[in-house]
């Protein structure tokens, strides 16, 4: 690892603007092609949102524009699916203690630092050949912790490091090397560009915009629903909820809600599709206890992950995503698609996946008495629930379609490969 880079981890260091300065690379020179772009997905033992739009875009990409690679540290149901789909894919085990925090480096002391940097050390000189050899153009990284596992490596092997925001959380010091480490970015929302570029101006410049998108066709279509399988009477309303089983998606608001809504609304059914990563099975155990009343009368339905995504939204006739933190929800344009209006938090996001009284509600985040308010008003109001479907609906296949978000990735990674390569970095 180099001098000036090791300076970097142990302190921040920098030139007088904060810039990590390396040289300029030397091109190899090869026959004209489309560029190679690594992927590197942290967390592929899992399928949520962030590993589904990946995929997604692997499965529409145009190979005349690029060539993906994925990289990932261990094998799961995410490389699976990157094997079906025929692309090349390497396996790089992280060091057992890097891998069992998750990649979660330069946390603690600063001697938490230099350790946690030695033992990356082998890891980023076996990563910096491996990108020579295959000579890649641009390193993805999928998320904050990924720059910073990609970091060392990408810089020894002068290859410009791009970052896919999907979340407005604040990790302060982590956020700011981040941002020196990328040579650029791109949002998943316009909320999360301008949170990041309010707490980063320095590196605006560095931050752009790839709206999500959806296969509008698959959530929009006719098809079986779930009710019977589940003992939902035809008429009930059904409320849902879709993603990781975790305190940052709000669970355990839908649960308190859902207990609240029953004293008025007693033909009312909820469904809760997901599942807890391991670090978060005892909130998992929590949440289901206080639940368990509705779980034992029938009402409550904790499926796990599903795999028919589809026959989830034609069930329910309002979706809940009641967030701490996100990036966008793209279970809600999931919903839409299918004419499922939506009542979610003011996470990252809202302002472009929800258009508050029209195609659903937007609430406070943490605000357990608006949630159930919302959630209230519609279950009550017929009508109201079918205007707001039907305006999701139309807006979601307006301004949400698979081919622009891929689209609007693939011009991002591109222009990353144009950025003057004395500023990787």
């Amino acid at each position: 690892m180099s001098l000036t880079f090791a300076r970097a981890i142990a302190s921040f260091g920098g030139d007088a603007r904060g810039e990590v300065r390396l040289p300029r690379r030397k091109r190899i020179s090869r026959m004209p092609s489309s560029p190679t772009i690594v992927f590197y997905q942290s967390s592929p033992r899992h399928l949520y949102g962030g590993q589904l739009d990946i995929l997604r875009f692997f499965a529409s990409y145009d190979p005349a524009r690029l060539r993906p690679v994925v990289l990932a540290p261990m094998e799961g149901a995410f490389t699976e699916r990157v094997r079906a789909l025929g692309l090349p894919l390497q396996i790089m085990p992280l060091p057992a203690e890097l891998a069992q925090t998750g990649g979660a480096l330069l946390q603690g002391s600063v001697w938490d630092r230099i350790r946690q940097s030695a033992l990356l050390t082998p890891w980023s000189l076996k990563l910096a050949r491996w990108l020579r050899r295959i000579q890649a153009d641009v390193v993805y990284a999928n998320n904050r912790r990924a720059v910073l596992t990609l970091g060392p490596g990408a810089h020894l092997a002068r290859k410009p490091l791009f970052w896919h925001i999907k979340q407005d959380r604040d990790h302060g010091r982590m956020d700011k090397l981040a941002m020196r480490l990328i040579t650029s970015a791109a949002c998943c929302s316009r909320d999360v560009q301008q949170a990041f570029q309010q707490r980063h101006p320095a590196y605006a410049g560095r931050l752009g915009y790839a709206p999500n998108g959806v296969p509008l066709d698959e959530f929009s279509g006719p098809g079986p629903d779930m009710r019977r399988a589940l003992e939902i009477p035809p008429d009930a309303p059904v409320i849902g909820l879709a993603g990781s089983v975790t305190p940052r998606k709000g669970v355990d608001l839908f649960v308190e809600a859902a207990l609240r809504l029953t004293r008025f609304h007693p033909r009312a059914h909820f469904i809760l599709a997901g599942d807890a990563p391991t670090a978060h099975t005892d909130f998992r155990r929590e949440i289901l206890a206080r639940a368990q009343p509705l779980i034992e009368a029938g009402r409550f339905h904790a499926l796990g992950w599903l795999a028919d995504m589809p026959a989830f939204y034609r069930t329910i006739d309002i979706l809940v995503l009641p967030s701490r933190i996100e990036g966008f929800g793209l279970a809600v344009i999931e919903a839409a698609a299918a004419g499922v209006p939506a009542v979610r938090s003011a996470s990252g996001g809202h302002t472009e996946s929800t258009i508050d009284g029209e195609t659903g509600f937007v609430v406070p985040v943490d605000d357990l008495d608006a949630l159930t308010d919302r959630l209230a008003r519609l279950l009550a109001d017929d009508v109201l629930r079918k205007r707001m479907g039907e305006a999701a609906r139309a807006y979601a296949l307006a301004h949400f379609s698979l081919d622009r978000f891929v689209d609007a990735l693939t011009e991002a990674l591109l222009e990353t490969t144009k950025i003057d390569e004395d500023r990787v970095g």
